[in-house]
């Protein structure tokens, strides 16, 4: 196993999280905060592991974070906070919890994602889909038990380096997405609205009751919740008022009463105010997929948003048009704090890791504050699109 120095990390995650602090009260640190959604799978690519190995050895899954907590500290230099080790599932949770075949990466195809294959395919299948017990569903045990054997192997290697883990379906939008798959999924909704109303009141009780058992395992305080939900940003207003948003602020009033967050790699723009106004939401990551001239006049001075910066920029054979993403997304969205530069959604694995460099050396460099428009070199440009 690598060394690791963890007090050492805290020391240099504290002084990241002074600047994350000063944004999130809408003022203006020294800088814009940087902080890159990279996760475990890119950190793989990097570190000679297939999918396939990462998924399916905890040892290479404790290697692999730790070497790339190192590397975000040393290497990338953003501004990461949190220092702490996760059993990383891929997109797989529904899959589990309703015990639909999963595909994993395997020795003949060791760059797959984990997916979950849709088990969802008539109507009927809706009626025999069952909220589960976790005290006695096989998957959700094997689950908990598998991060029980994750703690005691860093508890062996690295000591009190924190591990985290939870086993939860996203809300019911997504999960939908997820057992449906989206085709069927946005068909249904025209076609079978009370059927999918159905299926969404199973789903957010499953979420319910997946939450509570967190809660139960592992003495945690209620109070902060997260959600991921991609899916809903491709309805419209209408459908996303009658379909998405029962559900999911019913799961911020339940478990969101200190703070909610929520992750969107989709469209919000057009219920951004819904964000705001009806979830109360402290803190959204933004996907590439919105204008973050209209997010930003929405959430300027009541909530916390990261993101939006395009990723493909990163895989041009041009720093021309990462420094032209840097500047759009921190000329719009930094002035008075409360925006942190990242890129929409993650970070995909193939992403060059010096053009993700450059990007952050070069969102420190413009990110200064007071943000003032002589740093922009590229003013004109954006200011047009």
């Amino acid at each position: 196993m690598e060394p690791f120095n963890y007090y050492y990390y805290i020391r240099l995650a504290e002084e990241n999280r002074k600047r994350i602090e000063k944004v999130s009260k809408f003022e203006e640190p020294d800088r814009v905060p940087i902080v890159i959604g990279v996760g475990g799978p890119y950190y793989a690519k990097l570190f000679g592991y297939t999918f396939a190995e990462y998924y399916n050895n905890l040892e290479v899954m404790l290697d692999t974070q730790i070497r790339g907590i190192k590397w975000r500290f040393n290497w990338l230099k953003d501004d990461i906070t949190h220092i702490g080790i996760s059993l990383d599932l891929g997109s797989i949770s529904e899959g589990i919890v309703f015990n639909c075949k999963i595909d994993m990466p395997c020795k003949e195809n060791p760059w797959k994602s984990p997916w979950t294959i849709p088990c969802i395919k008539s109507l009927e299948d809706i009626d025999k889909l069952e909220v589960p017990d976790p005290y006695s569903h096989k998957g959700i045990k094997e689950y908990y038990s598998k991060l029980e054997k994750l703690k005691e192997l860093v508890k062996r290697n690295y000591g009190d380096l924190p591990v985290g883990g939870m086993l939860q379906i996203h809300p019911p939008v997504s999960a939908a997405g997820s057992l449906m798959g989206p085709e069927r999924l946005y068909t249904w909704l025209y076609k079978y609205p009370n059927e999918m109303h159905k299926l969404f009141k199973k789903l957010e009780e499953t979420f319910k009751v997946l939450q509570d058992y967190y809660y139960s395992m592992t003495k945690a305080n209620v109070g902060n919740l997260g959600l991921a939900d991609d899916h809903s940003g491709y309805l419209s207003r209408k459908m996303y008022e009658k379909f998405t948003m029962p559900y999911n602020l019913h799961l911020y009033e339940l478990y969101g009463t200190r703070y909610r967050s929520l992750h969107m790699d989709s469209h919000m723009d057009h219920i951004a105010d819904i964000l705001v106004n009806v979830y109360k939401i402290n803190e959204v990551d933004v996907g590439v997929e919105n204008d973050i001239r209209s997010i930003a006049n929405v959430f300027k001075g009541k909530v916390l948003f990261n993101g939006n910066a395009n990723w493909r920029v990163l895989l041009k054979d041009s720093f021309e048009e990462i420094e032209l993403e840097v500047e759009r997304c921190i000329y719009y969205a930094a002035p008075g704090g409360g925006y942190i530069f990242d890129n929409g959604g993650e970070t995909y694995v193939g992403i060059p890791p010096d053009r993700l460099k450059y990007e952050v050396e070069y969102a420190k460099k413009v990110g200064k504050y007071p943000i003032k428009k002589e740093k922009f070199r590229h003013l004109n440009k954006f200011l047009v699109l």
